[in-house]
């Protein structure tokens, strides 16, 4: 397909975006207008995506054969990858639950909340505040089922979600009050892949094959705008074909409580030979059905006693006897 398609597309659907995609799709058409080169050049220079004498340097080429050979192939072209895995489920998540937030601020007027997920803070994703309190939330969708848990934690694969270990140290330190609200959901890709990727035009299809070939500089901003908006674009369409989403909350406090109490929990420390058992990433397993609140009871907590109830229990302290030894 001409390039000049490939670029109009990618300019229309990610409007904005910082990608160095964008930044030479743009750059691929100001040639093909006759604007002139060390205008296009300071225009590369300067969206960062490179030096000034390595733009100046690839223009002609880019003139002669096109853009899209200097945008940086993915390493990886598996699930790790793939935006429809990692964050298509996550942004429909978090879209669910909005929903809930809005509920929630229609049973107790006193609330309100920030939208947190466009402002670099990795932990959180929306905070439900009421006067000075503060309720940071991070949504997690667990869309993989984690068939070995019964041998490597000791839960059942269906009463199972992880914790990434690093995260919750971080959340402690930064957000104490932080909570995983947390969407168990193994049907969910199934669903995007039937019901909202065939929704996509013709710009959106060349857009989001290109995604998923090529990454580059600032590829997440591209990701996050194409996934975001696709899933703002056609939420009408596909909220009624997903699962209504059974929120369960966790601390971060007791998510490293429960590492602390069950080392078994979180293999690489507990188990031995973790590599050769699942993802090299060091989680700790929580069980859904027995240390997890539901939303609904949360809810009601909120909307009866505000958010002090649910703060106070996040910070709840008992004494205990625990070992300290001098040697």
């Amino acid at each position: 397909m001409a390039e000049d398609i490939i670029a109009e597309s990618l300019l229309k659907v990610l409007k904005g975006s910082r990608w160095i995609g964008v930044n030479l799709a743009q750059a691929y058409l100001d040639q093909i207008k006759g604007v002139e080169k060390d205008t296009i050049a300071r225009y590369l220079y300067e969206s960062g995506c490179m030096t000034f004498a390595r733009a100046k340097e690839i223009l002609p080429r880019i003139q002669s054969s096109g853009f899209i050979q200097f945008i940086p192939s993915r390493k990886k072209l598996g699930s790790a990858e793939n935006p429809i895995t990692k964050l298509f489920p996550a942004a429909i998540t978090e879209q669910s639950f909005l929903i809930e937030i809005d509920s929630l601020r229609a049973k107790r007027p006193t609330l309100d909340y920030e939208d947190d997920r466009f402002s670099g803070h990795t932990l959180v994703d929306f905070t439900i505040t009421e006067e000075e309190l503060r309720l940071p939330v991070n949504v997690k969708n667990a869309g993989t089922r984690f068939e070995n848990a019964k041998q490597l934690v000791g839960l059942d694969p269906d009463d199972c979600v992880p914790i990434p270990v690093y995260k919750a140290y971080n959340a402690i330190e930064k957000e104490p009050n932080l909570v995983y609200s947390i969407s168990v959901d193994y049907s969910l890709i199934e669903t995007i892949n039937q019901t909202l990727i065939p929704q996509f035009n013709e710009e959106e299809k060349r857009t989001w094959n290109l995604l998923n070939s090529y990454s580059g500089t600032r590829i997440r901003d591209a990701e996050d705008k194409f996934v975001y908006g696709m899933t703002i674009k056609y939420w009408d369409l596909l909220y009624p074909k997903i699962n209504k989403a059974n929120f369960r909350l966790i601390s971060a406090r007791k998510s490293i409580r429960i590492l602390q109490k069950h080392p078994r929990r979180t293999p690489g420390i507990g188990l031995r030979a973790w590599g050769t058992g699942a993802s090299a990433e060091v989680n700790v397993h929580i069980s859904v059905l027995d240390e997890t609140k539901s939303w609904n009871e949360i809810f009601d907590r909120i909307c009866k006693n505000g958010l002090k109830d649910i703060i106070s229990a996040i910070n709840r302290k008992r004494t205990e006897v625990v070992y300290d030894p001098e040697i």
